[in-house]
């Protein structure tokens, strides 16, 4: 099964290869499981007095509700991220501490977020950051 043949980039096949037997002069109905999943994206802003721009090549993690990291990501160049593949459920996005660290940033709360269950899969695309310098307040 060609997962880019289906109908919604959402989709993803499980199991992609499957064996059959034919049976001439016969028809089989052919069920093919998929999972549903959803997509988180949002923007990462630096935050230099007044003046607030979006801020590139940010690790941006995503943890299930167990705490465990399930997606790791880059910002793009604007600060804008984005990440298909998460299963229903609820998760939290934050900016990696160990960057932020390195940077000597801080950044603006963890955001909390749910991927709902759909039969076309969830989006959760209001999720900001904003990073300063540690020692502005």
């Amino acid at each position: 099964v060609d997962p880019s043949s289906l109908d919604n980039i959402a989709w993803k096949v499980e199991n992609p290869t499957i064996s059959i037997e034919t049976m001439p002069n016969q028809f089989r109905r052919l069920e093919i499981p998929v999972q549903v999943l959803g997509e988180v994206s949002g923007m990462v802003y630096f935050k230099d007095g007044q003046e607030q721009r979006g801020l590139g090549r940010i690790r941006v993690q995503v943890k299930n509700e167990q705490g465990v990291i399930v997606a790791q990501f880059l910002t793009e160049g604007d600060g804008y991220f984005t990440y298909l593949g998460l299963e229903p459920g609820e998760y939290t996005a934050m900016i990696d501490q160990e960057q932020l660290e390195v940077l000597d940033f801080k950044s603006s709360e963890v955001q909390s977020f749910n991927i709902e269950i759909s039969e076309f899969g969830d989006i959760v695309d209001d999720i900001e950051f904003i990073l300063q310098k540690r020692d502005d307040q």
